[in-house]
């Protein structure tokens, strides 16, 4: 009997570090984001969710971490 592949349930971890990526360049891109931002952000482990820092506000990390989500529906 032949195997299929399903998707999983949700985006690979892969696929979400690149999303992450791709959000993180946009926000560090975009002139409005102070250089402390651009810099946690830049130290951020893209496997790992974004989360509220120093710099940045749990709503901020909330709001990126949904960015990558979105970006994970074109991949």
């Amino acid at each position: 009997m032949a195997r299929r592949k399903t998707r999983a349930a949700g985006p690979t971890d892969e696929v979400l570090r690149i999303a992450r990526t791709v959000v993180y360049c946009d926000a560090c891109l975009d002139a409005e984001v102070p250089l402390a931002v651009a810099h946690e952000l830049w130290a951020h482990d893209m496997k790992l969710p974004f989360a509220a820092g120093e710099d940045i506000s749990v709503e901020a990390a909330r709001l990126l971490e949904e960015r990558a989500h979105c970006e994970t529906d074109g991949m």
